[in-house]
């Protein structure tokens, strides 16, 4: 009880910054990484090789019929994110499950397990990749782990945008509303019921 008051458990935890199993995040920042550094878009790349620990590796590998395969499978969310440039609610339900280009981005993928990242996990979520173009380059993303713990927090900005993503659906003055109150919720006066 000493640190009580002092010591917030909730910030030790995590908020993901996609709406997918973790396990696949840090290969969705490598890539994302690499095409933004070199300027490249789902046509210029011929290859994605990821190598990631075993236990996301091993995450559903094909065209995902429901949201649940969609929320835990590496390649689809690696091939959302070449297509789109990005993986949020849309892509992993409804539409996003029948993608014909997403469909097709996924023969690109390629997802090994390296013994290194394995090592790391489950202290470290770790991926990194190689992105190979139709012009015959070869990037490489480094090691990259999973941001959103405490380790590798996200930015309050990044946590507004993840919030106003997911909570589209409810109207713009209402979703402001709400975020509004997050940084009152320690205040003395704050009423938990506004």
């Amino acid at each position: 009880w000493s640190d009580l008051g002092s010591h917030w458990t909730i910030m030790d935890n995590y908020i993901k910054p996609y709406p997918i199993c973790r396990w696949a995040h840090a290969a969705l920042d490598a890539l994302g990484h690499v095409m933004q550094q070199h300027g490249l878009t789902e046509n210029d790349i011929a290859k994605v090789e990821v190598r990631t620990f075993a236990q996301a590796a091993a995450l559903y590998p094909g065209m995902p019929q429901t949201t649940s395969q969609a929320q835990y499978s590496l390649p689809f969310a690696l091939a959302a994110r070449l297509v789109h440039g990005r993986i949020g609610p849309e892509h992993i339900a409804d539409g996003g499950l029948t993608d014909a280009r997403v469909a097709q981005a996924l023969s690109k993928i390629e997802v090994h397990e390296d013994n290194r990242h394995s090592a790391r996990f489950p202290l470290g979520r770790w991926s990194d990749v190689t992105v190979h173009t139709h012009a015959g380059d070869r990037f490489a993303s480094g090691d990259i782990h999973a941001r959103g713990g405490p380790e590798s927090p996200m930015h309050l900005s990044e946590v507004e945008a993840k919030f106003q993503t997911m909570a589209a659906p409810i109207e713009t003055q209402r979703r402001n509303a709400i975020w509004g109150m997050q940084s009152r919720l320690l205040e003395p006066d704050a009423a938990f019921t506004e």
